[in-house]
C-alpha cells in the first residue's frame, strides 16, 4: 500500500504589506502553515528588519530560500546582463524556482496575497501539478483597507519602507519609479550608490 503524502500549506513572506497581512491573516486558520521568503540578497535592510519581525509575530521560522545564490552569484551567470522587463531573469532564478525546489514533489496549498481590488492579478502559476494556489484575500472580498486594518491591528503596521517606496523587493528594482530612486538615495545613499 502506498501511503498518501500530507499536503503541505504554504505562505511566501516577501516583505511586503500584502503577503504580511495575509501570514497574519491565516495564523490562526491553518495551523500546519508553513512560512517562507526568497532572499535576493538585494533586500532594503527595512526588508529583512520587516521579515525578522513577522517570524517573532507568527511565532513560527519563516524558511530562507537562496542560500548562497543570491542576485550577484546569477548576474555573472548571466554575463553581467541586468533583468529587464522582458528578462526577468531574477524573478524566475530568485523565487519561482527556488519555491518550487522547496515544494518538491508534496502535495502543496499555495497561499497568495492578491486582494480583492486586484482581480486584474494572476499572480504566479505552478506549471507543477502539485501546487494549488488559493487565494483568501479575493475569495473574502478584502482590498487594499482591510490589509492596512490588519497590519495596524496586530501592532505591527506597515514596512518602513512604505514611507518613501510603493512595494518590496530588491533595492534597484527597474520597476521602481524615480521618486522611488529618489527615496532610496535619501534613505540608503550606500545602496544607491
Amino acid at each position: 500500500m502506498v501511503k498518501e503524502k500530507k499536503v503541505r500549506h504554504l505562505l511566501g513572506i516577501s516583505g511586503g504589506k500584502d503577503s504580511a497581512a495575509l501570514a497574519i491573516y491565516m495564523r490562526d486558520k491553518e495551523p500546519d502553515m508553513e512560512y517562507f521568503f526568497a532572499d535576493t540578497g538585494a533586500e532594503l535592510p527595512e526588508t529583512l528588519a520587516f521579515v525578522d519581525l513577522m517570524e517573532d509575530y507568527l511565532g513560527k521560522e519563516i524558511t530562507r530560500l537562496n542560500a548562497g545564490r543570491d542576485f550577484d552569484y546569477y548576474l555573472k551567470l548571466n554575463g553581467n546582463f541586468l533583468p529587464t522587463a522582458r528578462s526577468r531573469w531574477c524573478t524566475t532564478n530568485l523565487k519561482l524556482k527556488p519555491f518550487e525546489e522547496f515544494v518538491g514533489n508534496n502535495p502543496v496549498i499555495s497561499y497568495v496575497a492578491i486582494r480583492a481590488d486586484e482581480a486584474y492579478r494572476e499572480g504566479y502559476v505552478s506549471t507543477k501539478s502539485n501546487i494549488s494556489a488559493v487565494y483568501p484575500f479575493k475569495e473574502d472580498g478584502l482590498n487594499k483597507d482591510d490589509i492596512v486594518k490588519i497590519l495596524d491591528e496586530s501592532g505591527l503596521g506597515m514596512p518602513k519602507y512604505y514611507d518613501w517606496r510603493s512595494r518590496s523587493g530588491c533595492y534597484f528594482c527597474f520597476y521602481q519609479r524615480k521618486v522611488e530612486w529618489m527615496g532610496l538615495h535619501d534613505n540608503h545613499p550606500e545602496l544607491f550608490e
